[in-house]
């Protein structure tokens, strides 16, 4: 069992766990490429795919009756798959997206691009470092206000826009202008219900627990919103493993007979972790036939 946190390491790990018939477990991992179960076929993970959001993203432009749609990426695996599934969502729903830009590290020129193709919507995929950068170059274009709709990824840390970052060359006051008005979507990563899971724990019991023992201001801890997530994964774990145990005790077997060359009892933790069903702090915990945790999205905007 290995629990990687990001898409970039749990790809190199789940594809290498395979041939040693280990069963990965992720908390933080949003790749829609480790959906693909012939690529990863011992892959789990609480956090579920980030193309989760994209039929939520659909649903409000049909709601608010846009045709055409812009979108700005970072180009790595993660954002561009996303996007493509999202082009293949709006198509469907007789929406356009007329204007896709990417970038590696320097967003200037296609942020200039979009205000040359007057795009109103847009849709940005990037992490939050890289968001900072764009922002900056959206203030300086006036590519904000009434007239512009921005849609951004819902994970970043609280106040993001007000870090300080010698990348950029923009105030704290031109950024907020910048991206005041812009909606979010993310999975809800904390139940929002005050009842006690397996854990015996509600969810705000937890996040006392845990600042607590952070000992500091919260929104400067990385990760942090993905921690009940994490706390989740463990608990799946311990109770995969814990029935996995008891169906090998019907076959004379222990959990320390495992070994790298033999899968009958990787065979039994899959089976054990796949039927995985119990509330957590994070909310209902299940998974997909691709492994994904299935989970609600949370719609924000900023103001």
């Amino acid at each position: 069992m290995l629990m990687p946190g990001c898409s970039s390491v749990s790809t190199l790990v789940a594809e290498a766990a395979r041939m040693w018939h280990l069963i990965v477990l992720s908390y933080g991992s949003s790749s829609p490429a480790l959906s693909n179960r012939q690529r990863f076929p011992t892959f789990f993970r609480t956090h579920p795919s980030a193309t989760l959001h994209n039929p939520t993203r659909v649903q409000l432009f049909k709601k608010w009756g846009w045709t055409k749609i812009a979108t700005i990426q970072q180009t790595t695996e993660v954002f561009t798959s996303t996007l493509d599934d999202l082009e293949e969502r709006v198509k469907e729903a007789g929406i356009e997206i007329t204007f896709r830009q990417s970038f590696f590290s320097d967003p200037t020129v296609p942020v200039k691009n979009l205000k040359r193709q007057d795009a109103r919507i847009i849709v940005g995929l990037f992490y939050e470092t890289e968001a900072r950068k764009v922002f900056c170059e959206v203030y300086k274009e006036r590519l904000f206000g009434k007239k512009y709709v921005w849609f951004l990824i819902g994970w970043y840390a609280d106040n993001w826009f007000k870090t300080p970052d010698p990348a950029i060359n923009c105030t704290v006051e031109e950024m907020t202008r910048a991206v005041e008005g812009h909606v979010t979507t993310e999975i809800v990563m904390l139940n929002p219900e005050n009842t006690r899971g397996i854990s015996n724990m509600t969810s705000q019991e937890f996040m006392d627990k845990l600042q607590k023992r952070l000992g500091k201001d919260p929104e400067g801890v990385g990760g942090l919103q993905e921690a009940p997530l994490a706390y989740d994964a463990i608990w799946a774990l311990a109770l995969a493993l814990n029935k996995t145990a008891y169906e090998l005790s019907k076959k004379a077997l222990r959990l320390e007979d495992f070994n790298y060359n033999n899968d009958n009892i990787s065979r039994e933790i899959y089976k054990a972790m796949n039927s995985s069903s119990f509330d957590g702090v994070s909310g209902h915990v299940v998974f997909d036939a691709s492994g994904s945790r299935m989970a609600w999205t949370l719609i924000e905007q900023l103001q």
